[in-house]
C-alpha cells in the first residue's frame, strides 16, 4: 500500500523546512536568542568551543545585548576558573620536579628508579602549560567579539 500523495507533499516539505531552519541556524541568521541559549547548554555540558562558537554566532550580526554579555562573562568565567586550576597543579609538579636540595624529595629525584615518573610528570606539567596556552587563546577570542 503506497502512502497517499497529500502524505508524501507534508513529509516533504517538513524536511525542506527543518534543511532550511539548520542552514539558517548554522550561518547565524536565527535570533540572538537561540545562540545563547545553545552557548549556555554547551557550557553545561563542558564544551567550551561549542559555547564560543554559539556565542560568536550571537553576537555575529548584532551588537552585544544585555544576555550576550552576561553569556560572555559566564563563559569567560569558566574558562578562568580552568584555567587556574591548571596552574594549581603545575604548581604541585613543580614542587615535586623541582624541590628545594636540602628536602627529602630532592634527593629522591636523584636515583634512577624515580626517573620514570619524573619523566611523565614533565610531560604532564608541558601538556598543562599547552592547554593554559590554548585556553587563554580562547579567552582573547571571547575578548574580541565582547
Amino acid at each position: 500500500m503506497l502512502p497517499s500523495i497529500g502524505f508524501l507533499t507534508s513529509m516533504l516539505t517538513g524536511i525542506m523546512a527543518k534543511a532550511g531552519i539548520a542552514q539558517l541556524t548554522k550561518h547565524g541568521y536565527m535570533p540572538q536568542a537561540t545562540y545563547i541559549k545553545a552557548a549556555l547548554k554547551a557550557l553545561k555540558e563542558d564544551d567550551l568551543d561549542q559555547a564560543l562558537h554559539s556565542y560568536q554566532l550571537a553576537v555575529k550580526r548584532w551588537r552585544p545585548s544585555q544576555r550576550s554579555e552576561v553569556a560572555a562573562e559566564i563563559i569567560a568565567s569558566a574558562i578562568s576558573v580552568r584555567i587556574g586550576k591548571l596552574q594549581s597543579r603545575l604548581e604541585e609538579l613543580d614542587a615535586v620536579l623541582n624541590p628545594p636540595w636540602f628536602s627529602r624529595q630532592f634527593w629522591r629525584n636523584r636515583f634512577g628508579k624515580n626517573r620514570e615518573m619524573l619523566e611523565e610528570l614533565r610531560r604532564e606539567q608541558e601538556g598543562c602549560q599547552e592547554a593554559i596556552e590554548v585556553l587563554r587563546g580562547l579567552l582573547d577570542q571571547l575578548k574580541e567579539k565582547g
